[in-house]
């Protein structure tokens, strides 16, 4: 079995399940998800904000791993922190596979046993030899709700941009920064110059400061409201996928939406550096077909 520990939210969580499932595959193995990190909302063990487990919102073939299964590799996430660490430290780990950094795992094809992986994962390279599986196992339980149903039409009878806003927690974060508002026009400007009749479908977890800082008069355009997000955010990202075209920031929410749109003229736009203090020209979770400014 392949076991995958997930940590973070939507776009992270299914970054971290791609990978175990392509290894699962390619072992002839099933995937197990670990959510025990999910669960603890003590807000002591992370840097950042407590996240729900997601993955239910799609038809995924893995089913959550047992403490059992988990003790088999390492120790459960569970009860009181320091005999968590106490108990860690004196027990033995079997097969961890964990993510030094966020640069390309050369040996993640090499892997040929059970294992348990800690990381994020976040390259596309690591699934593309099981991308139709993939997109089988992210495809939604549910239907969108009927409140969705007129924005769904305005999008698929439309050249759709799908322009996405990220900030809350990325607003001071340590790591990733908000995309420069420049970003948009820049890319606006390269899909304007090959469609001249775009209509922009703006995604925000802040859409008031959309309203007040973006200028998008040149254009057909509307803020989906929040209230139409629904259970983690799942219609957003339902809704987003239906898009022909992605204007998209550091946000792996966002890069998802648009990796598992079917459009066949799919132009998809999103920044170089992903992180603050990236020294890579190009970040390795874009796709090369994508365009990166």
């Amino acid at each position: 079995m392949v076991i995958t520990r997930l940590i973070g939210g939507n776009g992270n969580q299914m970054f971290q399940y791609a990978a175990g499932f392509a290894i699962a595959q390619r072992l002839n193995m099933k995937v197990l998800v670990d959510v025990n990190y999910l669960k603890d909302k003590s807000n002591r063990y992370f840097k950042f904000s407590n996240r729900d487990y997601v993955l239910d919102m799609f038809n995924i073939s893995g089913e959550i791993a047992s403490d059992n299964q988990i003790s088999q590799f390492t120790v459960p996430r569970k009860g009181n922190k320091y005999f968590y660490h106490l108990k860690k430290r004196l027990a033995s780990e079997r097969n961890i596979i964990r993510e030094k950094n966020l640069t390309t795992c050369t040996s993640f094809k090499n892997i040929a046993s059970h294992c348990y992986l800690e990381g994020y994962w976040q390259n596309p390279i690591y699934f593309k030899d099981y991308e139709n599986e993939i997109r089988q196992e992210f495809s939604f339980k549910n239907k969108l709700s009927e409140v969705c149903i007129p924005v769904l039409q305005r999008i698929e009878n439309s050249n759709s941009v799908c322009i996405h806003v990220r900030r809350g927690d990325f607003v001071n974060h340590p790591t990733l920064d908000v995309v420069k508002i420049e970003f948009y026009y820049k890319a606006l400007a390269i899909l304007s110059d090959i469609f001249p009749d775009l209509r922009l479908f703006v995604f925000s977890d802040d859409v008031s400061w959309c309203r007040e800082n973006l200028e998008l008069d040149l254009f057909e355009y509307e803020f989906i409201d929040p209230s139409l997000s629904g259970p983690h955010a799942e219609y957003h990202l339902h809704l987003m996928t239906f898009c022909k075209h992605f204007i998209i920031p550091n946000s792996t929410f966002s890069w998802w939406g648009a990796w598992l749109s079917k459009s066949k003229e799919k132009i998809v736009i999103a920044p170089k550096k992903w992180f603050i203090g990236q020294t890579e020209s190009i970040n390795d979770i874009l796709p090369k077909e994508w365009i990166t400014i």
